[in-house]
């Protein structure tokens, strides 16, 4: 489906694009349903950074690097790797991302691959939805366990400012209740300040704890029933996403006031 199709869509729909930084805090401020266009995977770009520069006229603001091959850009986290993480092409998206106002999401990506995407970046970047582990995880670990990030570059994105989204995959939560616990045990290891719900809503077969949306206010009664603060429930629900979102839009520093 092609943007402009998409596009057509969200205006028939009466759907706010968020574009850059000034529509996202609008749309925070107001109450009107907004989307971000996202993309899982660059194997879009095949090798072209200019596809990419098309793609943020068109409206992209979040890339994956990588989704589900070994590409252009990169290694993924579920098979034999071939590039020793990300390629020069793909080290060459993540400084354009940053340069374009582009969030970079390292999700599906090797444990070197993500720590070369953090060494390049100069702005905050997300790991959109899986699960931390305190062991490294290798491809030949299977599916569930070779998609996990690794504590260590979990904290490092933390430190840069960054979120760790965690899935809600039912063959490791029993209950909402299990995977409320994850985000708590998360919170607790990096800060409430950079974990988010990793939904992947339409992504995991069924086979989740989030079925839909009306999970939300379950998830958010039960966080404050664990004893989080009303600011750290919120950041967890969404708004830390949308910080580093707007982190990546601004391209340019804001004007001195008068």
């Amino acid at each position: 489906m092609s943007f402009e199709h998409v596009r057509k869509e969200h205006q028939a729909q009466g759907v706010i694009e968020i574009v850059d930084a000034q529509v996202l805090q609008r749309v925070v401020a107001g109450s009107q349903p907004a989307v971000v266009l996202a993309a899982e995977g660059g194997d879009f770009l095949d090798g072209d950074m200019q596809r990419l520069e098309n793609a943020r006229r068109g409206g992209l603001v979040h890339l994956q690097l990588v989704h589900y091959r070994v590409s252009e850009l990169g290694d993924i986290s579920t098979e034999r790797p071939r590039h020793g993480g990300l390629t020069t092409f793909g080290k060459e998206v993540v400084a354009a991302c940053n340069r374009l106002g582009i969030l970079i999401d390292v999700a599906h990506a090797t444990s070197d691959g993500i720590a070369q995407a953090l060494e390049i970046s100069t702005k905050p970047m997300i790991y959109s939805h899986g699960h931390v582990t305190s062991t490294a995880p290798y491809w030949t670990h299977g599916g569930v366990r070779a998609r996990a990030i690794h504590a260590p570059l979990a904290k490092r994105i933390a430190q840069k400012d960054g979120v760790i989204g965690i899935w809600p995959l039912g063959s490791q939560y029993t209950s909402l209740d299990a995977y409320v616990r994850a985000l708590l045990d998360t919170a607790e290891a990096i800060g409430a300040a950079h974990v988010g719900i990793g939904s992947d809503m339409f992504g995991l077969g069924g086979v989740t704890v989030i079925p839909g949306y009306e999970q939300f206010p379950m998830i958010e009664e039960m966080l404050v029933r664990r004893g989080l603060k009303s600011d750290e429930v919120r950041n967890i629900m969404g708004a830390n996403y949308l910080r580093v979102l707007e982190h990546a839009l601004t391209t340019q520093p804001p004007a001195s006031p008068t």
